[in-house]
């Protein structure tokens, strides 16, 4: 177990993998964060793989896995800034950086907070530029970004969580993967899951669900890949038009075949990785 603590004392669980020579080359650095009441150990199918010719980089985000579970710091804002730090304690002045799900967004807030010039190029993987439709929206426009819930059922299910309504974690993550996914693999990710403890996880989702990260996605200036999944519960239309608004940003879709749910780093990830790694390679 490696670990770093950050400036408000929260120690993050990390691991670093690939070859020796990557070690001193920033450029050659992938970073890949987990989405919310994950952790990093998903990304392990995909490692080997991806690690082959650049150093990657994982971690568990405050409050999820093996890291600290504090009572503070339950906001996005926050999770950037312990990216920020991780970045600054591995002495990494600039590297790829990918998210998943919550993920995504936390690096949208990174790019909000501190700009692009630590990021060779960027990442995303299936998330919604905005959770929930807000008031603000025009008709259409929170489907167009993906939008999921509307404000009550937002409510309902940030209280449920904060309950730890155990039924409604299980039914969250299962609507996230294939029906057919193997019983040991859904058991595995929902003892991950449960990781996360129910109020502090609560407060950061109400934190995450409630944000519009459409306005960051036009000042996106490095190379960016998005990626999406035919079978997720996130609609591929919504990924579509993410890609849309960062210029120059490239859209991959991954069928059902290729692992096209919200897990494909983990339910499939030969595709995945291959996909990455093409485009890493192409920007290192």
């Amino acid at each position: 177990m490696t670990t770093f603590t950050t400036s408000d004392g929260c120690e993050i669980d990390y691991r670093v993998d690939g070859p020796a020579g990557a070690a001193g080359t920033p450029a050659d650095t992938l970073v890949l964060l987990h989405g919310w009441s994950q952790s990093r150990a998903m990304f392990d199918r995909a490692l080997p793989t991806l690690s082959r010719d650049v150093r990657v980089v994982t971690y568990d985000q405050r409050g999820h896995g093996e890291s600290a579970k504090p009572d503070h710091g339950a906001r996005i804002a926050r999770l950037a800034g312990d990216l920020r730090e991780l970045l600054d304690h591995l002495q990494i002045a600039e590297a790829h950086l990918g998210g998943h799900s919550m993920g995504a967004s936390v690096l949208w807030s990174f790019i909000d907070l501190y700009g692009t010039g630590r990021i060779r190029s960027l990442i995303i993987v299936d998330q919604p530029s905005a959770c929930v439709v807000l008031p603000w929206m025009a008709a259409g426009e929170g489907a167009q970004a993906g939008a999921i819930l509307d404000f009550p059922a937002a409510e309902g299910f940030v209280r449920a969580i904060a309950e730890d309504d155990r039924a409604t974690r299980d039914g969250f993550l299962k609507s996230m993967l294939t029906p057919d996914i193997p019983d040991d693999d859904l058991a595995w990710l929902g003892t991950e899951n449960l990781k996360l403890p129910a109020p502090w996880g609560a407060r950061l989702l109400l934190d995450h669900v409630m944000q519009d990260w459409r306005d960051v996605l036009p000042r996106i200036d490095v190379p960016t890949l998005v990626l999406a999944g035919e079978v997720s519960h996130v609609a591929p239309e919504s990924q579509a038009w993410t890609a849309g608004q960062i210029k120059g940003a490239r859209l991959r879709t991954f069928t059902k075949e290729e692992g096209g749910s919200h897990f494909p780093f983990f339910e499939e990830p030969a595709a995945f990785c291959q996909e990455v790694s093409a485009f890493v390679a192409g920007r290192a």
